[in-house]
């Protein structure tokens, strides 16, 4: 018996912790990303997309569904970035990918339900959004700040403003 478990001590029953898989998705028009925010989120934060996988649905399923309900976009091509688990609230696996939209297809349709705000930012709105050191600074200045360096969305946001062609390759 291998993997984390635990055993109850008055009856002996063995549980197994069970860890949701979670897509986070960084959405690109070529010369653009899309970020956005929840009403959770800490005033000014921008982030990816993101959202568990339904059972039975393969990862490209989930992302190309998961933008299509918070923003009204279709994933025309997608690709794999990186894993993290993520343990608050409910032990999740993140997995991370970048995705392109269909050309022309760009307008966005905010599911007020599910995020307060999305937008499209420029390269160089988010290289600058990076450099900023302190969240706190970045609300008193009016512009938008990104989650910190130990999350994966920020690992996604940096891979795309160091080669925003990252995020072109076919699924």
């Amino acid at each position: 018996m291998a993997g984390s478990k635990r055993v109850c001590p008055s009856n002996k029953i063995i549980y197994y912790p069970q860890m949701a898989p979670v897509v986070i998705t960084l959405v690109s028009d070529g010369t653009r990303c899309l970020l956005a925010r929840q009403s959770s989120f800490p005033k000014g934060m921008y982030s990816a997309l993101a959202g568990f996988c339904d059972i039975g649905e393969s990862l490209e399923e989930a992302v190309r569904r998961e933008v299509a309900e918070e923003v009204g976009l279709e994933v025309e091509r997608l690709q794999y970035s990186a894993s993290q688990h993520w343990p608050f609230p409910n032990s999740s696996l993140m997995i991370a990918c970048h995705a392109t939209v269909k050309p022309g297809q760009t307008e966005i349709q905010v599911n007020l339900k599910e995020l307060e705000a999305a937008g499209w930012f420029s390269h160089d709105e988010v290289a600058t959004a990076l450099r900023k050191k302190s969240p706190y600074t970045q609300q008193q200045d009016g512009t938008f700040w990104l989650p910190p360096k130990l999350a994966i969305a920020h690992q996604l946001i940096k891979e795309w403003v160091e080669k925003p062609s990252c995020s072109t390759l076919p699924a």
